[in-house]
């Protein structure tokens, strides 16, 4: 007689809910490495912006406020949004990766290029840029091949489609890049005078902004329990960002203010969507809100500053200097919009991975002795520093970009560094506060005597008379 397989049980939350791995699941040290690489450049993000305040606020196309654009771009979102994309893919659609080993070589050249080309912009160094620049786009390829096994799956829904969409819009930004860091040298793009505006509005909408768009339908209803009667504006936000992106590159590249009008009025429609998926989500929601849903809930704000921000760069005749601030007060809220999101999802995702990861290896009580949960793992105080700190520095920094000043950016630098250093602290050692207190048990443990059978009370002697 033929015996069927029973697949291992996998642990529930602890909640209740769905289990956290699944069959598909990669390891967790591979995403948790690219997070914490993800954290430190936030730190290096928010202190190259408190260094570069005076030029970034005056001369935005120095080297310098390049350099630190990029650093952003790279270091922090883009290597927080691989790593999420090197967990999510494969847990959504229900199929491995297909290598881990190619995951860990993509990190191994995505996080020293992330670096490196900003600093060979800050330098003026032509070689070592064209070279970063190659290494970063070798390791994009390689990424979008690695989760093109389970991004292609069909029929897994919005979130799937729009992260396939946003790979693809990656690799676009990348071979964009590296292009760029090769006119650099030898000039091939001086007929494109808005060619670096065009760059930052692909990756910071077509790549990163259109992953968080797609990830957040699965996200947001899955950390509230919310089961809403249609997820209709979710599926046209995807959809929508995802058609509008080009239409805009194309028409700061050519440049034409009509089609430019045309994919921003198109964009804008996909943003309004995901706002609405948004308030839907929060409508029917089963939990309370938490704090992950203010740092949601700040970032949609600053969404809404950077398309006032562009309406008037592009709607208003502003002379170059206004409309130079305009501009740069879009970028940075969009930047902020993002980084936001990603903070606050990185205080519910790194918990979520590590804690199937440490039951896993047999740590399942928490300090007061009681079962382990999502909770032990954070610092609640601490999360509230940082979300305290980073929208200090959204705000202080928006303000700053607006009117010119270099204080204020400055001090939004030193905000975000230190937001990204406290979310870093917290984050690694609320496990390693875990594994310590176990350790101690153990040893208190192995050092108790071993309880004995006490001897038996010998019976009163008998006379005999």
């Amino acid at each position: 007689m033929a015996v069927t397989p029973v697949a291992p049980k996998r642990p529930p939350t602890p909640s209740g809910g769905p289990p956290i791995t699944t069959l598909a699941t990669p390891p967790a040290w591979l995403p948790l490495s690219w997070l914490v690489f993800a954290a430190i450049g936030l730190i290096g993000f928010g202190t190259a912006l408190a260094i570069a305040a005076r030029s970034v606020t005056g001369t935005p196309g120095a080297p310098t406020a390049v350099a630190t654009v990029h650093l952003g771009m790279l270091a922090f979102l883009s290597t927080a949004v691989l790593g999420a994309s090197h967990q999510f893919g494969p847990v959504v659609a229900g199929r491995r990766l297909r290598s881990v080993t190619a995951g860990l070589l993509t990190m191994l050249l995505w996080v020293p290029a992330s670096w490196l080309l900003p600093f060979a912009f800050a330098t003026h160094r032509p070689v070592l840029l064209e070279a970063a620049g190659v290494t970063a786009f070798t390791a994009v390829c390689l990424a979008a091949w690695n989760l093109s096994g389970p991004l292609l799956r069909r029929g897994r829904g919005t979130p799937v489609l729009g992260l396939r969409l946003a790979i693809c819009y990656l690799v676009l930004t990348a071979a964009f890049g590296v292009t760029y860091t090769f006119d650099m040298h030898h000039g091939y793009f001086l007929l494109l005078p808005r060619r670096v505006l065009a760059h930052a509005h692909l990756g910071l909408l077509g790549w990163i902004g259109l992953a968080y768009v797609a990830v957040a339908e699965k996200l947001w209803p899955m950390f509230l329990l919310a089961h809403r009667p249609s997820t209709t504006a979710g599926d046209w936000a995807v959809r929508l960002v995802a058609g509008g992106v080009p239409v805009v590159v194309i028409g700061l590249l050519i440049p034409s203010v009509p089609l430019t009008s045309i994919g921003a009025g198109i964009v804008v429609a996909g943003l309004v969507g995901h706002l609405v998926s948004l308030a839907g989500v929060i409508r029917h929601r089963r939990r309370r809100m938490e704090l992950l849903h203010g740092f949601v809930l700040t970032s949609a704000v600053m969404l809404i500053v950077a398309v006032w921000a562009a309406a008037v760069a592009g709607m208003f005749d502003l002379s170059i200097t206004l409309r130079t601030r305009a501009i740069e007060t879009e970028v940075f809220a969009l930047t902020m919009w993002l980084g936001l999101a990603v903070i606050g999802h990185l205080h519910k995702i790194v918990p979520f991975i590590t804690w199937s990861r440490m039951r896993t290896a047999g740590h399942t009580k928490a300090p007061n002795g009681r079962p382990l949960l999502f909770a032990h793992l954070v610092n609640a105080p601490a999360a509230r520093a940082t979300y305290a700190l980073s929208t200090l520095g959204a705000t202080t920094g928006i303000v700053g970009m607006a009117g010119g000043h270099v204080v204020l950016v400055g001090v939004s630098g030193a905000a975000l560094a230190a937001a990204g250093a406290v979310a870093l602290s917290n984050l690694v050692s609320g496990p390693l506060r875990i594994i310590a207190i176990d350790r101690r048990r153990a040893v208190a443990s192995e050092g108790e005597p071993t309880p004995t059978k006490p001897a038996p009370t010998p019976a009163p002697p008998v006379s005999v008379s």
